[in-house]
């Protein structure tokens, strides 16, 4: 009787993975261990770039140098944690960017916010409301009582070692709010 119940099982199993896969496949699911959606924007600019270096080669160099340019003084500031800090404010960073310090975000939503690429303090506190939002909105009903309308603001605290102002905001709010 147990070893037919154990077959059934492990045939549901395999049939649930197999379904898993195809959907990934063939939908592109939202998880990025799924798809690498990044590869399919640098292609398609790689190939209108193509076309304008063959109509003239002095033009189109000027151009090209123009956003790469403007794009190097944009490199995000990187902040080194001060974990001592920190723990002198009573903080227990689990790592050096947990954004469970944050206020209303717990270990599930640091976890979705890691898949969407959301990993530093920085990160978060350039995050606009109606972004952390649509990540909340996209991982279902269970997170719809989260509010993230303070998380930045505590990210940024976090990100520039200002625990003591995070400890004070912290204290006024209540699960976030």
């Amino acid at each position: 009787m147990f070893s037919c119940c154990f077959w059934w099982f492990l045939l549901g199993a395999l049939a649930g993975w197999l379904l898993n896969w195809l959907m990934c496949r063939c939908m592109c699911c939202r998880k990025s261990k799924c798809c690498d959606t990044t590869t399919a924007p640098q292609a398609a600019t790689t190939q209108t770039s193509a076309p304008s270096s063959l109509l003239s080669s002095a033009p189109a160099a000027a151009p090209k140098a123009a956003p790469v340019a403007a794009a190097a003084p944009a490199a995000p500031k990187t902040f080194v944690l001060d974990t001592a800090a920190a723990k002198a404010a009573g903080y227990k960073l689990k790592g050096p960017n947990d954004l469970t310090v944050v206020e209303g975000i717990g270990p599930k939503i640091n976890e979705l916010f890691n898949n969407v690429g959301v990993v530093t303090f920085a990160q978060l506190a350039k995050q606009t409301v109606p972004q952390m939002q649509k990540v909340l909105d996209d991982a279902g009903a269970r997170y719809k009582l989260a509010n993230p309308k303070t998380w930045a603001q505590q990210a940024a605290l976090a990100a520039e070692n200002k625990w003591s102002e995070l400890k004070a905001l912290q204290d006024k709010l209540s699960g976030g709010v």
